[in-house]
């Protein structure tokens, strides 16, 4: 699938160290990522990460999930929780999750 396995830590270093920059970086990785894995490019799910999180990650963990259920890849869909810790400021646990979650296919593809 081409994911790269990012480490989360390094990854929320650098958004801090980069006053953010680094961070809007991420959120067009785990994008491009997640949409490798579902298997479509929606431009519209890419700019909702950036202006309205909460919802960009909702949208994205459902098409995931259904993509991950089509190929037989165990994944549980944690949409709901995404919307949640993003109304609440927590959009940054929601990239480490999308992260998290891209990490363990990537390692199921090295395999």
């Amino acid at each position: 699938m081409g994911i790269k396995n990012r480490n989360i830590v390094v990854a929320i270093l650098l958004s801090i160290v980069t006053c953010g920059i680094y961070g809007l970086f991420w959120i067009y990785s785990l994008v491009t990522d997640a949409q490798k894995v579902i298997g479509e490019s929606d431009i519209l799910v890419l700019i909702l990460c950036f202006i309205l999180p909460f919802v960009g990650y909702y949208m994205l963990e459902k098409k995931f999930a259904a993509a991950c259920a089509e190929k037989g890849i165990e994944h549980t869909d944690n949409s709901i929780l995404y919307l949640i810790l993003g109304l609440v400021g927590l959009g940054i646990v929601d990239m480490c999750m999308v992260q998290n979650d891209l990490n363990k296919l990537a390692d199921t593809d090295a395999e």
